[in-house]
């Protein structure tokens, strides 16, 4: 049952985004398609709730189902104060969904949103449900209307249905409320021996007079589809009682069943009217349900804890690739070449196959942003619309896990401290409604996720000078407006006058810069004041296996991402660094800042008289690091550094090397950082 409720609240939370984002979609767009998607969500969920036992959320979501059926069907028009009602209604199914009973308090508030859902629009009757004690239920056949023809249903549940926790009776009930039905049951053949009191060995069949929509019927079975045996067939316009001769013979119906129908009951199928060639084949033959064939590209959800597992045995499989590559290198073995080389093209294919199975659209994160938008803007009294471009970007499940929260306060940020509320921005020749724009596109590598606000910008003389007053800058210090900008990512650091619920405790920012260097990206913020506030975020597409550039000093190893590096140069040992640690190069007639690893991390052995200096970028900074030898590419497997390491500036992993030795990676962000500051804040590091 555990597994079922699962599955349930999994899905069911993917319905209710589904909802969040159809509602804000009308907000904007009215659109009848955006009406049936919420239809169906809650639809779905009534549905799939009370197969497993949440009787309570089934009933709630009823009242849901049938709100927007009936705008659907042009009843009336939904308005904002009715979106903002079912907005609400949304988030307590998400609390109903977290416990199967609810408590008295969760009831109440049920009560009183169904009550505001009818205050909006009256519900009117719906249809009585299938007798929970009737095991053979027969209604009388009505005259269909031009468009009602009649199904035939096969239902046969898994042999483990009950074990988890399904149930016939909502089903039914779905189908009830379609048209009129009569239900059928048979028990498979069984000996007494080998029956199990916990299995399912029940049929059932039902006659349907209902639309001619299958989909509708197929929504029914949206949640057992995959498990079940369903049959759905159209008999055109035949009724139940041309129907009962065939279904007697397949041992559907018994002989007083059959009187019960009527004198009609005697008719054969030839001496009725005549079902069409589907109806004959559907008839005629004691055939059993099929199971439903699976379509082509079906997918497949799998527990993210198993893609970890997955991409962790990869990444030793990588590591036992590369000592493959080094004994075959010492052997001079061409048998062991061939093999080593081989494993190396299908541990590449595996690695990259496992790479596109994590990675998903950053539009599942944007969606829910809508949503954070509204919500503020109607707490500040300020009109913002939220644009996105790029939605189908994929990027790293591990990546996109931990990039919500840093994208919140970023939005909460625009929301209170960028955009001015409607009049002043009437005052200043601007639209009245505030426009972000959050995108996200690749680059060099990486991927780029901007937030663009069109409101009053940063002001930097009033962000310096809190600055000063905190002693985060001197007094006579001058900084460009890219560095006074940075300075909003100090710990406490807040230039809000007073602090409201959205913002104003300086600890936003700080929170945003710590989330997004843990992901090993880097944060930059761009104003123009009276304009807008542009930040940008840059991130690698994974944190697991990384293409990098392996080089050496002296003895040690290192490793830096190929995704930050832009070519290499030889330069020489006589030009040595300054006392302060300060080295420049000079490369297409630009002065880039360098660092020499020897030097940084005090690593002893002969320098040579030409090194080379690979150069490499950080957003819009680049910075030379000065190498003995640059080996060549090689595939990284990050491990994360001991307590030891986890401090020491420009250092984001290790990873283990074909011999066995240890290689750091090096984080170029940090390294710029450092070099960007004052020289004698980076002391010399002895390993």
């Amino acid at each position: 049952m555990s597994e079922a409720v699962d599955i349930f609240r999994q899905e069911a939370l993917e319905h209710l985004d589904t909802l969040e984002a159809a509602l804000l979609e009308l907000e904007e767009h009215p659109d009848d398609e955006q009406i049936n998607l919420a239809f169906r969500a809650m639809h779905t969920i009534k549905g799939a709730a009370g197969m497993v036992g949440f009787d309570h959320l089934s009933h709630f979501t009823h009242h849901l189902e049938s709100f927007f059926d009936r705008a659907r069907n042009g009843e009336f028009e939904l308005s904002g104060p009715m979106i903002s009602l079912i907005l609400k209604c949304r988030d307590h199914i998400q609390q109903l969904l977290e416990q199967s009973e609810p408590t008295a308090q969760m009831i109440e508030l049920s009560d009183m949103l169904t009550q505001q859902i009818q205050d909006f629009a009256p519900q009117a009757a719906s249809r009585s449900p299938v007798s929970d004690t009737n095991s053979q239920t027969l209604i009388a056949p009505t005259e269909a209307s031009c468009d009602v023809i009649l199904w035939r249903i096969e239902i046969k549940p898994n042999e483990l249905a009950f074990q988890d926790g399904f149930d016939l009776l909502p089903l039914l009930r779905e189908l009830e409320g379609l048209g009129q039905m009569a239900s059928f049951y048979q028990l498979e053949p069984i000996a007494y021996d080998q029956l199990d009191p916990q299995n399912c060995y029940l049929s059932v069949l039902v006659l349907l007079e209902a639309a001619d929509n299958k989909n509708a019927i197929e929504d029914v079975f949206i949640f057992v589809c995959d498990d079940w045996q369903i049959q759905i067939d159209s008999l055109g316009a035949l009724d139940f009682a041309s129907c009962s001769q065939a279904l007697a013979e397949q041992g559907w119906l018994d002989c007083a069943q059959l009187s019960a129908l009527g004198p009609k009951a005697d008719l054969s199928l030839s001496q009725a009217s005549k079902p069409t060639t589907e109806s004959k084949q559907v008839l005629s033959a004691n055939k059993k349900p099929t199971a439903k064939v699976a379509a082509e590209g079906q997918i497949v959800k799998v527990p993210s804890t198993k893609l970890d597992m997955l991409m962790n045995l990869i990444g030793e499989l990588v590591i036992v690739q590369a000592r493959l590559n080094e004994v075959a290198r010492v052997e001079h073995n061409e048998q062991l070449d061939a093999l080593a080389e081989e494993l190396s093209l299908l541990g590449t294919e595996l690695r990259d196959t496992a790479f596109d199975i994590r990675m998903l659209p950053i539009g599942s994160t944007f969606a829910r942003f809508r949503r954070l938008v509204r919500d503020l803007g109607n707490e500040l009294n300020k009109d913002v619309q939220l644009k996105t471009e790029g939605a189908e970007t994929e990027l790293d499940k591990m990546v996109l896990d931990h990039l919500g929260d840093p994208l919140v306060h970023l939005l909460r940020n625009s929301m209170d401290h960028g955009i001015e509320h409607p009049q002043q921005r009437i005052d200043a020749g601007k639209d009245p409604k505030g426009t972000i724009l959050l995108s996200a596109f690749h680059h060099d590598g990486q991927i780029l996720i901007k937030i663009e606000d069109d409101g009053a910008g940063l002001d930097s003389k009033k962000i310096l000078s809190k600055a000063r007053q905190r002693g985060l800058v001197g007094a006579h210090q001058e900084l460009d407006p890219s560095q006074i900008y940075q300075l909003i990512f100090e710990p406490g650091f807040s230039t809000a006058d007073k602090v409201s619920d959205v913002s104003g405790r300086g600890v936003g920012m700080d929170v945003v810069r710590t989330s997004i260097e843990s992901l090993q990206g880097r944060v930059e913020i761009d104003s123009y004041p009276g304009k807008g506030t542009i930040t940008t975020i840059y991130l690698p597409m994974t944190l697991a296996i990384i293409e990098g550039l392996m080089v050496r000093v002296g003895c040690e190893h290192f490793i830096i991402p190929l995704s930050v590096v832009e070519e290499c140069i030889e330069t020489f040992a006589k030009e040595q660094s300054s006392a302060d640690g300060a080295r420049l190069v000079e490369n297409r007639g630009e002065l880039i800042s360098c660092v020499r690893l020897r030097e940084l991390f005090a690593i002893g052995g002969e320098q040579p008289a030409i090194e080379q200096t690979v150069i490499t970028h950080a957003g819009k900074d680049r910075l030379g690091i000065t190498v003995d030898e640059v080996i060549g590419q090689y595939q990284t497997v990050i491990k994360s550094l001991s307590r030891l390491y986890q401090h020491v500036p420009g250092l984001m992993g290790a990873t283990i090397l074909g011999n066995g030795d240890v290689a750091m990676i090096l984080d170029i962000n940090k390294l710029v950082d450092e070099v960007k500051s004052p020289m004698e804040s980076m002391p010399t590091m002895g390993r």
